[in-house]
């Protein structure tokens, strides 16, 4: 048994872990960070390529490079560089059974209904304050399937399955699982722009995502453990204790649980947490995306692909190109659901899937991450499903006793982000500093 003590343990290590255990240690607290895998990221992970030397990001990956202003604050700190994803200059869709290479393959009246819905959004948005907890601020009337919401509006189905694509491409799971507050959540910070959820990705690490946190642990000089899971947080007066799952306890004055919504449950507390958060636990986030990558050959440069739920693949776009990957293809990547059966480890599958968009494209290799079977993410990034928000929103970010709580699943703006995982972060070790500051 351990019988050192911290002052703040940090439980998980990905960007709001990192960035609240840099913050404690800079007000100049001794700090342990606990991480359950035997690497730094969380749900980000930066690693090669099949059997390759050529890496890519297996989870969180792009940045808006201007409005992501907690996440951009980070990048300017440490001198980070960032690259961007080549724009797309072919495209080729699949709606409604017609294989199209139009830009946008939306009709004139497929315009106006688009224009229609922008605006009944836009009125809707106006009530949401994406600095305040969703369940303050009398919004419940939204916080509905999102399928549902769509379907209210009476699209054509061509209009239809191209929304449907991008959406389930930013959230990984079917319009029924999400709510509609949480992406509405969203329109706000991305200056009111309804159709930024259908933009393609751009900037994003140039030496990925482990750049970032590599320097801030480095910063942070906090110690920390790899491959030690946590089963259990007691408090008492003026400590925590956590007990990981090999037997050892480890003491603080506070803690910081950065951990995914769909693991806070695998963790026992005593006293027992809040019936807000346990209730939220239970419902969870529904992100579960499968995001592909694949080496391909034959197809136009820079390609942007788009299929509705009758096919395989929601959206995929060239994100490296063969002349830059030296790999003798060009390196997609791509977003499916898990309801749908594509094996994205499956060489000839995944080559069947691109060839419904691409008739002549070969499948060189494969490769990706089943975040829903990870037993430290079980589940990819936040997807807030209907009744969550409006009812549980403050309870999941709630202080309780020593302990505090970070994580982009817990974020009120750039909820599911990397962003909304910076700010908690720093939030969290703004408070956790408070109640240490009082012992």
């Amino acid at each position: 048994m351990n019988a050192e003590t911290y002052d703040a343990l940090v439980i998980g290590a990905g960007f709001a872990g990192l960035t609240a255990a840099r913050d404690l240690a800079k007000d100049g607290k001794r700090v342990l960070i606990v991480e359950a895998r035997d690497r730094i990221g969380g749900r980000t992970w930066y690693r090669p390529f099949a059997d390759t030397g050529f890496s890519i990001e297996m989870g969180g990956n792009w940045v808006d490079a201007e409005l992501n202003t907690a996440l951009m604050a980070e990048v300017e700190r440490y001198g980070v560089q960032l690259s961007t994803s080549p724009q797309a200059e072919h495209h080729v869709s699949l709606l409604d059974g017609v294989l199209s290479h139009a830009p946008c393959p939306i009709s004139p009246d497929d315009e106006l209904d688009l224009r229609r819905f922008v605006q009944e959004v836009r009125t809707q948005v106006k009530r949401i304050d994406p600095a305040l907890a969703l369940d303050t601020q009398g919004v419940a009337d939204l916080d509905v399937p999102l399928g549902a919401y769509l379907d209210s509006f009476g699209l054509s189905a061509t209009l239809r399955g191209l929304m449907g694509a991008w959406i389930r491409q930013e959230t990984g799971c079917h319009e029924s699982q999400i709510s509609a507050l949480h992406l509405m959540s969203w329109i706000p910070l991305l200056d009111n722009d309804v159709l930024a959820i259908g933009h393609t990705p751009t900037h994003r690490f140039a030496a990925g995502t482990i750049d970032l946190l590599q320097r801030m642990l480095d910063d942070s000089g906090a110690e920390l453990r790899l491959s030690t899971p946590v089963v259990a947080v007691t408090q008492s007066a003026g400590q925590v204790e956590v007990c990981t799952q090999g037997g050892e306890v480890l003491r603080a004055r506070g803690a910081v649980i950065a951990l995914p919504l769909n693991c806070l449950a695998d963790v026992s507390f005593e006293p027992a947490l809040s019936p807000g958060k346990v209730a939220a636990a239970k419902i969870g986030q529904s992100g579960a995306a499968k995001k592909l990558w694949a080496l391909v050959t034959d197809l136009p440069p820079k390609v942007l692909g788009i299929g509705d739920h009758d096919t395989p693949i929601d959206v995929f776009f060239t994100d490296f190109p063969a002349e830059e990957t030296g790999l003798g293809g060009d390196l997609v990547v791509g977003f499916s659901t898990q309801e749908r059966p594509l094996d994205m480890l499956d060489r000839e599958d995944m080559e069947a899937a691109l060839r419904r968009y691409v008739p002549e494209a070969g499948v060189l290799k494969v490769d990706g991450h089943d975040w829903l079977a990870d037993p430290y993410a079980k589940g990819t990034w936040c997807a807030a499903p209907a009744g969550l928000l409006s009812e549980y929103a403050s309870a999941l970010e709630a202080t309780e006793g020593r302990l505090v709580f970070a994580g982009s699943d817990i974020a009120h703006a750039f909820r599911g982000w990397m962003e909304g995982a910076v700010a908690t972060g720093a939030t969290a070790a703004a408070r956790l500093s408070a109640i240490l500051a009082k012992a």
